[in-house]
């Protein structure tokens, strides 16, 4: 009897750590696979980061910025350089490496145009992140020869001199001097370029679209602009054409102290469909956008 009732017990017993056994893998499973899942929703909510205006006005810059070393040009040397490098939850860029490197004068000359690009941050699930990324300049003479013909020069000239090296962008409220646009004639001002050379889509023309679109850039030292963002947007093709007119313009560049430095500037462009009329805005000293 007391054999009968120790195994009645040792049987309880391994019911019971097989039960146990199965609900504990039965709680992991609940545990796990929502964790999966979640993982697997995270990664499709990723963003990589971005250029500020694109890639395709991005590719446009460096066409425009890019200096080929004349060492370089002489010995024919051409090669991509490939940069590692963290896009933070700010947008600014951090642990710069260059990971495939062409020569010393090229390596200089891609991170002097690297140096000048601005990053949207990387976003999970709606959020800013941290994003490890790499980025590559090409050098090819035949391109580059092609591409001094169509832009006119060879070498960047500076309107003013001497040039702030530090690659830091001052606020239009910041500087001794604002940007200034440069124009044919005097008769001219911003309101008036931008009504001679703007045309107003005629989609947008068709669908009564009226409004502003809002822009912010940089002015380069060059008195180029760079970075180009749409802070406020609008459709039918109003904001592409805003775009390529603002890209039309030269500018005096910033001065700061006595240096002309890189600085933000926002315009306003005003379409208005009931009269087919386009007007520009851009701030005066004092006001802040």
């Amino acid at each position: 009897m007391r054999n009968l009732l120790i195994l009645r017990d040792v049987m309880k017993s391994n019911v019971m750590k097989s039960l146990f056994f199965q609900l504990k893998i039965i709680c992991i499973t609940l545990v796990v696979i929502p964790l999966i899942v979640a993982g697997s929703a995270v990664a499709q909510n990723l963003t990589p980061p971005s250029p500020w205006g694109g890639k395709r006005m991005l590719k446009e810059f460096i066409k425009e910025e890019m200096v080929y070393p004349d060492a370089a040009l002489k010995k024919k040397v051409e090669g991509t350089v490939v940069f590692s490098f963290v896009v933070n939850k700010d947008g600014s860029v951090s642990d710069l490496k260059i990971t495939q490197s062409v020569s010393n004068d090229i390596d200089n000359e891609a991170i002097r145009i690297f140096r000048k690009i601005l990053w949207n941050p990387a976003t999970r699930i709606g959020k800013p992140v941290n994003y490890v990324t790499t980025f590559e300049i090409k050098f090819n003479i035949k391109k580059y020869k092609k591409m001094c013909k169509a832009r006119g020069y060879t070498k960047i000239n500076y309107p003013y001199e001497p040039v702030d090296k530090s690659d830091k962008i001052y606020s239009f409220s910041e500087v001794t001097r604002s940007p200034t646009p440069v124009f044919s004639s005097r008769d001219y001002n911003f309101s008036s370029f931008i009504a001679n050379n703007l045309k107003y889509p005629e989609a947008a023309f068709k669908q009564a679209v009226s409004g502003v679109v809002k822009l912010q850039f940089v002015v380069e030292p060059s008195g180029r602009i760079s970075n180009i963002v749409t802070k406020k947007a609008l459709g039918a093709g109003c904001t592409e054409e805003a775009i390529r007119v603002v890209k039309l313009l030269r500018w005096n560049p910033g001065i700061h102290n006595t240096e002309a430095v890189r600085t933000f500037m926002t315009i306003e462009i005003a379409f208005n469909v009931a009269d087919k009329t386009v007007k520009g805005k851009i701030p005066t000293p004092g006001q802040v956008y």
